[in-house]
């Protein structure tokens, strides 16, 4: 592999580990607050990414090498991608129960919606990367894909 492309997939793989860990919650012996069902809705989607990006991101690290799997984990990502856009569109601003979106979502709803539009978008290509196998091709699209997700979460995520 060229040197080029490690330290990509190095530069990414430690900005992605910062990401997921920021995500991970412990409820520190509190029993933790119950999602309303459109929240839990969202984060069952979001999650979907979660898992498929971390199983990517071990493929890329050469941590895991099952053979035709980033493209299943990649199609997986462009599939909740998908669905993210409609799994947000009722706003839920004021709704009893635990949520990790900020209402600004709904008060920027057009930039918003614009991101997921992007976010769909790159996850697709990333799909169609993966499917030739070629980590050349693969991590530059995972990466572009992941920006997306830092992106929205540092502007709409509590």
């Amino acid at each position: 592999m060229q040197k080029t492309v490690k330290r990509k997939l190095i530069t990414g793989a430690a900005a992605l580990s910062v990401l997921l860990a920021s995500g991970v919650s412990f409820a520190h012996g509190e029993e933790e607050e119950k999602r309303f069902a459109e929240s839990q809705y969202r984060h069952d989607i979001m999650m979907i990414t979660k898992y498929a990006l971390g199983n990517i991101l071990q493929h890329l690290r050469g941590t895991a090498d099952q053979e035709g799997d980033v493209a299943k984990f990649a199609e997986m990502m462009a599939m909740s991608a998908a669905m993210a856009k409609t799994a947000f569109e009722k706003d839920t601003r004021g709704m009893e129960g635990k949520t990790d979106a900020k209402g600004d979502i709904w008060e920027n709803w057009a930039d918003f919606s614009d991101r997921l539009d992007k976010y769909e978008a790159d996850t697709a290509a990333l799909a169609e990367a993966a499917k030739s196998g070629d980590m050349g091709q693969i991590a530059p699209a995972f990466k572009k894909a992941t920006s997306n997700c830092k992106s929205c979460h540092d502007e709409y995520r509590k």
